[in-house]
């Protein structure tokens, strides 16, 4: 038998199966090294947003909501709107009806 002697067009399957199980291995690491990475940054951004969170007690929410509502302050100065307390509010409400109902007492026949 005669040896056959590589020609230039002749393919290096070695070194094709070389390349392919390096870059076989190697893609393998790198998908686990990225999991890795990615669970990690997971785990530190959800001990910021959720375990690391300031507390703000629902009292201090709750006084602050009803001192906007208990006291006069411009909402807008430019167009003359003025906040003014819930219960003030309420009066000229019921006032406003009042005077409604007696003009449509006063109309009817």
């Amino acid at each position: 038998m005669s040896s056959h002697k590589a020609a230039y067009d002749d393919l290096d399957t070695t070194m094709i199966a070389f390349v392919g199980v390096v870059g076989t291995i190697i893609t393998f690491f790198l998908v686990f090294a990225i999991a890795a990475l990615s669970y990690s940054f997971e785990k530190s951004e959800t001990e910021v947003k959720v375990i690391e969170v300031p507390e703000v007690t629902s009292d201090s929410v709750l006084a602050n909501q009803a001192a906007a509502l208990s006291e006069y302050r411009w909402i807008d100065q430019d167009k003359n709107i003025a906040a003014v307390p819930i219960d003030r509010a309420m009066e000229f409400v019921v006032q406003e009806e009042q005077e409604k109902q007696k003009k449509n007492k006063n109309k009817s026949p």
